[in-house]
């Protein structure tokens, strides 16, 4: 599919999932008679409930499991649902002359049952490509280096033999999928510190402590660090450092 025919695509389905499906079926459910409310009115009715459902969900998502764009579209569609399915009950126990229809050729169309299958099949469909990495969705992880303060201000630029420092390295998983890293600590030609096979999930993080002793007398070292994916692909940072003797 044309990039930008997909990226419409999930900018509309990705809509009507926040910000109309759940407010349809709710309003179903609260205002099931098709007296109830004038269609333009249930339309503005949809939209706003929607938008409460959204900010609700991903605020109780904030405070329970933790707030991604995963959590969120899997929730929403949990909701749609079960909104869905309240509103196909509540239907059922009207008399025929209060339930909302549609009619098309004479013939009355069931609206929430024939609702229920579309925005449903609308939901699945719509999470599928919201969650599924996006064609032109750069994939790559963070690698930082921060003091012992987990700050960017007192780096161990200017040290004494002898002595040891302590530094945090970062790492974040953008890559949308699983990642294994491993990675090296170095001096010069010396190995100051290493680890492997540090798995992350799509958008965890990490940051692990280091223990970095300076044992090398000389001006300008290149305290180098490197990361290296399950991807081949390679980050590098580095520090210049002086170490006095003692």
């Amino acid at each position: 599919m044309d990039t930008v025919v997909l990226s419409v695509f999930r900018l509309l389905v990705g809509a009507a999932l926040f910000f109309f499906v759940p407010g349809f079926f709710l309003t179903a459910v609260l205002f099931p008679k098709k007296q109830d409310l004038p269609s333009l009115e249930r339309i503005s009715v949809a939209v706003i409930i929607s938008v409460l459902v959204s900010i609700a969900d991903g605020t109780a998502l904030l405070i329970t499991v933790g707030l991604d764009f995963t959590t969120l579209a899997l929730s929403m569609s949990a909701l749609v649902a079960a909104f869905a399915m309240a509103a196909f009950a509540r239907w059922r126990r009207l008399p025929q002359s209060d339930r909302l229809v549609v009619r098309g050729a004479g013939t009355p169309i069931v609206l929430p049952a024939v609702g229920a299958a579309i925005c449903l099949c609308l939901a699945l469909v719509g999470t599928t490509l919201l969650l599924a990495p996006h064609p032109n969705e750069a994939s790559y992880s963070d690698f930082y280096v921060l003091d012992s303060n987990g700050q960017t201000i007192a780096y161990p630029t200017n040290v004494t033999a002898g002595t040891s420092s302590t530094l945090i390295l970062g790492i974040t998983n953008h890559e949308n999928t699983s990642n294994t890293y491993a990675g090296t600590v170095s001096l010069g030609n010396s190995t100051l510190y290493r680890f492997d096979n540090l798995t992350l999930v799509q958008g965890q993080n990490v940051e692990r402590p280091i223990y970095i002793a300076f044992t090398s007398v000389g001006e300008k070292q290149k305290l180098n660090f490197t990361l290296v994916d399950s991807f081949d692909k390679t980050y590098e940072l580095h520090l210049w450092v002086n170490v006095r003797p003692p």
